[in-house]
Formats: C-alpha cells, structure tokens, sequence
C-alpha cells in the first residue's frame, strides 16, 4: 500500500459513518402513503419549515444552516419514531429520515459539536445544489459543475450497503463542500451518495474517520475509483 496521505484539513475528530452500526443506509424505495389512515403517520408528513432545498457550499443545507443550534435545528426538523440521535467521536449527530420523499427515502445527518452545527450531509435527493446536483447523480454532472476538487479514498471497511468498495471523495476546502461516491454493483459504476456541507477551511470531519489516518489516500483529481491496490475487488 502507498504511503498514507495526512490531509491538509484541521485537525479534526472522526471515524468511519459507513461503518457505524446505527446510521441506515440510503435507499431507493420510494415512499408510498398509507390509504388505511384517515391521519397522516409521522412518516408522511413533511416539516413545514422544508421550503428552502437548495444546498449552500460553506452556509447550509436546505433551512438548516452552519452555527445553527441543536434546538433550532429540531424546530426545522422535528423528530420522527424513526429519527435518531447519538453521540459519536465527531460530537453528537441527528439523523433525520426523509421519510415523505416521493423519489426515494433518504437521510439528513446533521453533526453538532458543542451544541451547534458544524457539518450538514445530505443523502436524500429533495436538497440539490444551485447546478441541480443531488444525490443518486453521476460524478460527471459534479465534475462539469465543480472545478478544481481534490479527490481521495478512505480504506475503512467497506459497507454491501455502498457497493463493497472504498468510498470515493472530491473535496473544496475553501467552498466548504465534498461530495462522496458510492459503487452501484447492478449499474457497474460510481453514484453520489452524499453531499457534504462544512465551514470553509474549518473543521471537517468526512465519513468520521481522522484526516491524519492511514485509512485517508490521494487518489487523482476527479478519479471515480482508487487505484486497483486500494480496492478490495478488481473493476
């Protein structure tokens, strides 16, 4: 293996999101109305506050913003039975479960550190980018939009969920945005499975794995695999 890359990101607390056993993994299913209920269940409605959707490089994610507090966070989200909310190396996440979106289920994680919100990820396709981009997209549509990103892989153990493989990472440390690559087996190619939105050359704390550990690699600027040495499966 090639020598471990220590990242040029502040110093940071993290480990691996993938490999945490209560974050669900995203999926496509999409979300189908209960037609025995004369009330919506929790999982049918979505929160009022939801009108902005567009995703802000360096500011926020939807109405959630970057400083936010924990409090105001869940008045934009309120929590949901399948809602979560744990304490994990990177500080305390809420996971909220979009539930009620027609094009698939997916999740909203925000990551608090001190009681306000420091990182926002979005893997559910209701939030997209000012250029259209949201999750499930091709790294192709974020190339032509996004210049510049720096591309990396992390060797944690890889989830059946995201494909078996090292997740892939094009990174703007001074936007405050990255995008995360998962490998859809049935397709044979990359998709995006996570935007992620943090403070511009702050504290970032990618897939909660430590910037300065071996598990980090650079790989080449817009490269949608690692090199075959780094994959646990030939491609």
């Amino acid at each position: 293996m090639k020598t471990p890359l220590i990242l040029i990101i502040p110093a940071v607390v993290l480990a691996a999101a993938v490999a945490h056993p209560r974050l669900p993994g995203i999926q496509a299913t999409a979300v189908l109305a209960s037609q025995n209920s004369e009330q919506p269940s929790d999982k049918d409605r979505t929160p009022p506050a939801i009108g902005k959707i567009v995703i802000e490089p360096g500011l926020s994610v939807g109405p959630v913003k970057l400083g936010d507090t924990r409090d105001h966070a869940l008045e934009l989200f309120p929590r949901k039975n399948e809602d979560q909310e744990w304490d994990d190396p990177c500080g305390t996440t809420l996971d909220w479960v979009d539930a009620a979106n027609p094009r698939g289920r997916g999740d909203l994680w925000i990551r608090l550190k001190r009681g306000k919100v420091f990182q926002i990820e979005s893997s559910t396709t209701r939030f997209h980018t000012a250029e259209g981009i949201a999750t499930f997209d091709p790294p192709e549509k974020v190339a032509t939009a996004y210049k510049g990103l720096l591309a990396y892989t992390l060797l944690t153990p890889p989830a059946a969920s995201l494909g078996d493989r090292p997740l892939v990472f094009w990174i703007d440390r001074k936007k405050g945005i990255a995008f995360t690559f998962a490998y859809d087996v049935s397709r044979h190619k990359r998709y995006l499975y996570k935007i992620v939105v943090f403070a511009p050359n702050r504290d970032f704390c990618p897939e909660l794995e430590r910037p300065n550990s071996s598990k980090w690699q650079l790989i080449p600027p817009y490269a949608v695999e690692p090199p075959a040495e780094l994959s646990p499966e030939p491609y």
